[in-house]
């Protein structure tokens, strides 16, 4: 299960952006009296503040961080490569209240599972994992660090996913299938057959078309 953040310990959101604000959102539902800061790199997104209640500040403000950080970055790369800048170590997983992931599931840190989405008992999601709004991560799937199931995706049971795939709304990955590193799955999408070679896949069934 996602490592736990002690209650009125102090929580770095990394982001300052619209992923940023949902996992905000989750956080403020789950536990109201952790104490939220955000920021970005971008220090002219770090004025004012991201939700109500929770500060944006520069980075050079904060000085070192010690305390939890989750990097709340949609793209799977640019998660990737600030989580290894930032420091794994540090990483924390946040889950909505009205989300349900079973306790038979393993979540890494670093990992995001929205409102109404559902990770079942046997999956797996790695590092820096996000499962977003009314996505499904059936039995036994295996999601590779740093990919994103995007709003109502659906991954059959036994489901194989790599690394920074992204798996859009509504697409659907059938049970027992693999999909390789790097791949980009369109929404709508239905995978019925294994992705061995990474580019983008559209269609029922998906094809590759880039």
């Amino acid at each position: 299960m996602p490592t736990e953040i002690p209650s009125s310990q102090p929580l770095l959101i990394f982001g300052a952006g619209g992923h940023a604000r949902v996992v905000a959102d989750a956080v403020q539902q789950a536990q109201t009296d952790w104490l939220l800061t955000a920021t970005d790199r971008n220090d002219r997104l770090c004025t004012g503040e991201l939700l109500p209640g929770i500060p944006l500040a520069t980075m050079d403000s904060l000085g070192s961080w010690f305390g939890a950080l989750h990097v709340a970055i949609g793209d799977n790369h640019a998660r990737e490569k600030e989580s290894l800048a930032l420091g794994l170590r540090q990483l924390v997983s946040v889950v909505h209240p009205r989300s349900s992931v079973s306790p038979y599931a393993r979540v890494a840190e670093g990992c995001f599972v929205a409102s109404q989405a559902a990770v079942a008992p046997g999956a797996q999601l790695e590092c820096g994992v996000i499962v977003n709004h009314a996505a499904v991560v059936d039995h036994d799937c295996i999601v590779a660090a740093f990919t994103h199931i995007a709003p109502g995706a659906l991954l059959g049971g036994g489901v194989r996913i790599g690394s920074r795939v992204l798996v859009g709304s509504g697409a659907t990955v059938q049970p027992g299938r693999t999909v390789c590193d790097g791949v980009v799955i369109g929404s709508g999408a239905v995978v019925c057959h294994d992705i061995d070679q990474a580019g983008t896949y559209l269609g029922i069934p998906a094809r590759r078309v880039s």
